[in-house]
């Protein structure tokens, strides 16, 4: 297993690769942040380190000297994967691995210790590239939703004030705390599409944790229940739901959380392994140990698990 300390040069070197025109607008830092925010093998703690790391450009020579500290240490096949699957992991965020991409890649899985300055330079310009193709999305959302101020992608947050203002409906809860059921009901209807299908009893599942975990009446619970599912059919952005969620939530809310999540999959049948392992991807994303994913599978009982 890599050390901390190569994970950690890992993703300053990826921050480095993003600063190398000594320029990065608020949305790009936005897009950066929900790209390596999804790096599992980073904890929360090293998280906040990277967030600062992200508030200043990274000069030249620190660029460099990260990329021989990260090929140095590169001494088994455990730590090459490490650095072609968390680059792959960032050039897979648009949808599409490009051949140029693709190229680099290659390049580094056939000896990484053989590269030079030249690939950096070139990794450096696809990064920015996919940095800045990410930060596009901000610009265009924040034309569109500037009333949702740092979470203007939320399109629930967005329909469930205009649904609520049309059916009446008055949401009480503090601004912050609202973002933060959305964001949940995104994540709890994104297992209840694994199948690509969002039944009767899961929608049903996903009103009951929204009135018992947030206090929600009926009425709210069905409102964003209805905006989360039919938003996650149509495709929600995995990366602002989790960072998002995370950056709102205390640890004891986020292993709470997990256990709805498999509340929900467990609402239609039984919990399938594709239900599980999506709650996996879920549970490492909000920095959440192995054991806290263990202990939230253990609350659905054995015969009610599937292929586990």
């Amino acid at each position: 297993m890599p050390d901390r300390k190569f994970i950690m040069d890992l993703a300053k070197l990826l921050i480095a690769a993003a600063w190398a025109d000594g320029e990065l607008q608020n949305e790009e830092i936005n897009a950066l942040k929900d790209l390596l925010f999804n790096l599992e093998d980073v904890s929360g703690d090293e998280w906040s380190q990277l967030e600062i790391y992200m508030d200043s450009p990274v000069s030249s020579e620190e660029r460099e000297e990260l990329l021989w500290t990260v090929l140095e240490k590169i001494k088994s096949e455990e730590e090459k994967d490490l650095v072609v699957g968390t680059l792959e992991k960032l050039f897979q965020a648009d949808g599409v691995v490009t051949e140029e991409e693709q190229a680099v890649l290659d390049e580094i899985k056939e000896g990484v210790l053989g590269v030079n300055i030249g690939l950096l330079a070139r990794l450096s310009q696809m990064i920015k590239a996919t940095v800045t193709e990410r930060g596009e999305t901000y610009k265009s959302a924040a034309q569109r939703e500037s009333q949702v101020d740092d979470f203007i992608e939320n399109t629930i947050y967005y329909k469930l004030k205009s649904e609520s203002e049309k059916k009446g409906i008055k949401i009480e809860l503090p601004g912050q705390e609202v973002r933060k059921i959305c964001l949940a009901a995104g994540l709890l209807a994104k297992i209840s599409a694994v199948d690509a299908e969002i039944s009767g009893d899961e929608k049903k599942a996903i009103k009951q944790v929204l009135s018992e975990e947030w206090d929600l009446s009926e009425q709210q619970a069905q409102i964003v229940t209805q905006i989360s599912c039919d938003r996650t059919l149509q495709g929600l952005d995995y990366f602002r739901l989790s960072r998002g969620f995370f950056e709102c939530t205390t640890l004891d809310e986020r292993r709470n959380f997990i256990k709805c999540l498999f509340k929900i999959a467990n609402a239609s049948d039984k919990t399938s392994y594709d239900e599980t392992e999506e709650i996996r991807r879920i549970s490492n994303s909000l920095k959440l140990t192995h054991k806290d994913f263990i202990e939230a599978k253990l609350t659905i009982p054995d015969d009610e698990r599937q292929a586990l």
